[in-house]
């Protein structure tokens, strides 16, 4: 398993959105409608204009790592060399940093900057086959992990063994698997091609998990290079829970009770009424709330 997915696994990364601005337009991109194509800036969902607030709540999560996705981030890499080196300084060189992008803007000079700032793991997403070939130039030009991460669904199965193919060709390091999610910016675009909700498995693509065991099975015969598959309910379920656990108790406020999902319970008076309510939010520092407030006692009490 890649490093990047090592720590993630355990909720040790944060997620860096450097920019929602992208030139590929997948038609399956799950990117919702207020960051695709706008160069917005976000670290575990709380908005950010600077690299020095980037690296604030980095250490208010307690992230060992990052992983920096969009958008394209390439498609300003000059601002993301620039975070991958400040995070790097701030942190030191264990903190471990991976990066998605398709490779349409990862030329030589670009790569080898990144590899200078100290980016540990990039991924790409080969939209062109041509990208391919950028994917090969990192790995022959730099220190950095070089694998591959696409979408898998049964319409584009028969693609994405000949990426793994080529990969494995390439002797890129790994490749990753990920359920095609069926949510509200890519459902239009999905319905157009067939592709349906699956009953069993909420906001994911009917028959995409039966589709990567296929998969995994063939690419174990087939090919050296290790492939994983990463569920859509893996990421809600066990990922971003344990971020928001590791979060939620470094960020324990008086006033509020952790909860198993990694969400707090915020009890608070209302100034006037005397009344105490409570409500269940984000660890985030502006504690993003969840569900409406609740009366459950006298602030007396």
């Amino acid at each position: 398993m890649a490093k990047g997915c090592e720590l993630c696994f355990t909720g040790a990364k944060s997620v860096i959105f450097i920019t929602g601005l992208c030139d590929d337009g997948c038609y399956y991109c799950p990117v919702s409608r207020d960051r695709l194509n706008r160069d917005v800036f976000y670290v575990n969902e709380v908005p950010v204009s600077t690299v020095s607030e980037v690296i604030l709540e980095l250490a208010r999560s307690g992230s060992r790592g990052a992983s920096i996705t969009g958008g394209d981030p390439l498609v300003r890499s000059d601002r993301t060399v620039k975070l991958v080196r400040a995070v790097k300084e701030h942190f030191g060189g264990n903190f471990h940093i991976h990066l998605y992008t398709s490779g349409r803007y990862a030329t030589i000079d670009v790569l080898r900057a990144l590899d200078k700032a100290g980016l540990d793991e990039i991924r790409f997403h080969p939209t062109r086959a041509e990208f391919l070939s950028r994917a090969k130039a990192a790995k022959e030009n730099t220190s950095m992990a070089v694998g591959i991460e696409v979408p898998v669904a049964p319409h584009i199965e028969e693609w994405v063994k000949d990426i793994i193919m080529r990969a494995n060709s390439l002797s890129l390091d790994f490749v990753n698997l990920n359920e095609m999610e069926f949510v509200e910016p890519n459902a239009r675009a999905l319905l157009a091609r067939g592709l349906r909700e699956s009953p069993t498995r909420p906001f994911t693509v009917k028959g995409s998990l039966e589709t990567a065991i296929r998969i995994i099975s063939w690419a174990k015969e087939s090919v050296e290079i290790p492939v994983h598959f990463c569920p859509a309910t893996f990421k809600d379920n066990i990922q971003t829970r344990n971020r928001l656990v590791i979060a939620s108790l470094r960020d324990l406020r008086w006033n509020e009770e952790p909860l198993a999902s990694g969400t707090l319970l915020e009890y608070s008076c209302i100034a006037g009424k005397g009344v105490l309510v409570k409500r269940e939010v984000y660890p985030t520092p502006n504690r993003r709330p969840i569900v409406a407030e609740e009366v459950v006692g006298d602030c007396s009490d």
